[in-house]
């Protein structure tokens, strides 16, 4: 738990991406691997339920701080949040347990939930006297369900690709349910997440997309342009919509939604789910996500849709999405990107009709 409260504290004090990966190689590389799957559980967004009622907490507290009820609750409201101030108030551990995450988790932290208050009552502070103040911190998020910390889904996927030396992208595609509430994080687990890749797996390639480019202004005045690219006619024009880019790849008969920032989408944006009924196996579109009410919606719509780690329906009926296709990248398993723009659109607008 230590090990673990100090990556948290370190990932909390900086807003750096390049430090917040350092230190989360650093981690991975050092922890064990049962350790190591709980810590990407948790950093890539599970939550588990809730394990101690608050109410008992705010009573524990109380109790072992030897605060009056009044004076807790002033202290709460200066600090804001219920973990950190049981964590600042509870005297320090003369001696902190080095046992690791998963032992905690698994053994002391796991089997609280649903136990009766009472013995809940006696079984906590034993506990909570084993841990420094900063795992006491951990401790007590983990316990509230509060567990957050500056680090994307994104950030722990390239940091576990750099920590394997494999392709970011695949161990995004294997990273897909490892946060469902129904998954136990486990050392085989974590190994499968930072294997080396098999020649099967690299065969399949999965739902792996093709490589994004940016477009770029030309430097040259406008009275060359002509000259350099030809007539306006032979040019396909592209609206800006204010979306986010992305690839949507049908293969093995599945479908897979990936961000320019090689993110992978699929659980965001349920919707696009629809096109796995209409695209072929060995498909791969390239185009813009945007909300579409009506017509097309402004970014801040799917900005509210994009921080969510659940999707309601409110939000969903009110955001709804689309793919705006611009491009066919591949058609029946094979590359198309050489093929000429036109027939690539046509092939596009005919397979958007279901042809």
């Amino acid at each position: 738990m230590k090990a673990f409260a100090e990556l948290y504290a370190q990932l909390d004090g900086t807003t750096s991406s390049n430090a917040k990966r350092d230190a989360l190689v650093a981690y991975f590389a050092d922890a064990s691997a049962a350790d190591a799957a709980w810590a990407v559980y948790f950093l890539a967004g599970g939550r588990p339920r809730q394990l101690v009622p608050t109410r008992l907490l705010r009573e524990l507290a109380i109790s072992l701080s030897g605060l009056t009820e009044w004076l807790f609750e002033e202290s709460y409201q200066a600090v804001g949040d219920l973990a950190e101030t049981f964590s600042l108030l509870l005297p320090e551990a003369t001696h902190s347990s080095d046992e690791g995450l998963a032992y905690w988790v698994e053994e002391c932290l796991l089997p609280l939930r649903g136990l009766p208050p009472e013995t809940l009552a006696q079984r906590l502070p034993p506990l909570w006297a084993q841990l420094d103040r900063q795992s006491l911190l951990v401790c007590l998020k983990l316990i509230t369900g509060s567990f957050r910390v500056g680090v994307s889904k994104l950030l722990v996927t390239r940091a576990l690709a750099q920590r394997a030396d494999i392709d970011s992208k695949r161990v995004a595609q294997r990273l897909v349910g490892y946060t469902d509430l129904s998954h136990r994080p486990t050392a085989d687990s974590y190994l499968k997440l930072i294997a080396a890749e098999s020649d099967d797996e690299h065969a399949q390639r999965g739902g792996q997309p093709y490589p994004f480019f940016l477009a770029h202004a030309l430097q040259q005045p406008v009275e060359q342009f002509d000259a350099l690219l030809g007539p306006p006619e032979h040019w396909q024009a592209e609206w800006k919509w204010d979306g986010i880019r992305a690839q949507v790849v049908k293969r093995e008969g599945q479908l897979w939604v990936w961000s320019r920032g090689e993110e992978l989408l699929t659980e965001r944006f349920p919707e696009l789910q629809a096109l796995a009924t209409v695209l072929p196996d060995g498909c791969v579109v390239d185009g813009e996500i945007v909300v579409w009410r009506e017509g097309v919606q402004p970014f801040a719509l799917l900005q509210q849709r994009i921080g969510r780690k659940t999707l309601g329906k409110k939000i969903l009926a009110d955001a709804p999405v689309v793919l705006m296709g611009y491009d066919l990248l591949e058609w029946q398993g094979a590359d198309w990107r050489s093929r000429a723009q036109a027939e690539r659109r046509a092939q596009l607008e005919a397979a958007g009709a279901g042809q």
